[in-house]
């Protein structure tokens, strides 16, 4: 979208902006919506018709507005502000292409943007990667291979084929593979249910299901032995 320069210190809350363009919407669009009077047709009324232009200079003023705004964060690098003000355009024109590839666009720089390499150390338990928020997309690559030395196997983030429920820590995540887990912050851990790991494997790009941190580590049964470290490339953490 394209839009004019705007000096960085102008820009509002987001979610303010959005909040607004959509009320604005909403009442001309109530207006226009206005059934008739029924019996004789009455005249125009030339004040109202002078309202009438007015609220769609007023509207159209908002919209350039609005995408001047998007395009501001966007240039700033601040890709979830910029997705906030569209995701409330969307939901006033939910068939609008330009909008979704726009959203798409936004979602995969803020990955991008986000992205951090870690080593996950195969001989370790759970390791924080770093927080995370519901609802907010995490993306999650990992390569490399390592050694199960007591048994001994070597195994990729996707874990070993065949099923073995006596030896896998977890039976919906394969023996070896790496999994995930999203722990609640310490002040709300009481309320929340404990988090179920899930399989990240070679590649996971999800929503998270909660705000909390992320947490990596191999599937495999206690006391195993394990060299090696895996590559790993995180996006949609937190940054501070």
């Amino acid at each position: 979208m394209a839009g004019r320069g705007m000096s960085f210190q102008v820009l509002r809350d987001p979610r303010v902006v959005a909040a607004g363009w959509c009320v604005l919407a909403a009442l001309v669009g109530t207006a226009a919506a206005q059934p008739a009077a029924k019996g004789r047709p009455k005249q125009a009324n030339p004040e109202v018709k002078k309202l009438d232009a007015k609220m769609e200079k007023v509207k159209d003023s908002f919209l350039k507005d609005t995408e001047q705004l998007i395009k501001s964060y966007e240039d700033s690098g601040s890709y979830d502000r910029a997705r906030t003000i569209l995701e409330a355009l969307q939901k006033l024109y939910p068939q609008n292409e330009p909008i979704k590839q726009k959203l798409e666009q936004l979602a995969a720089q803020s990955l991008a943007a986000s992205e951090i390499d870690i080593d996950l150390d195969t001989g370790k338990s759970w390791q924080e990667v770093g927080p995370v928020a519901k609802d907010r997309t995490i993306r999650i690559r990992v390569a490399g291979d390592y050694k199960l030395t007591t048994a001994p196997l070597t195994s990729g983030p996707d874990g070993l084929t065949g099923d073995n429920p006596e030896k896998d820590l977890l039976a919906h995540v394969p023996l070896g593979a790496v999994m995930g887990a999203i722990i609640p912050p310490a002040a709300a851990a009481a309320n929340e249910k404990p988090a179920k790991p899930f399989l990240v494997g070679s590649t996971y790009e999800r929503p998270a299901d909660r705000d909390g941190v992320l947490y990596l580590k191999v599937n495999v049964p206690p006391n195993s032995k394990c060299v090696g470290k895996l590559q790993v490339k995180v996006g949609g953490t937190i940054q501070p």
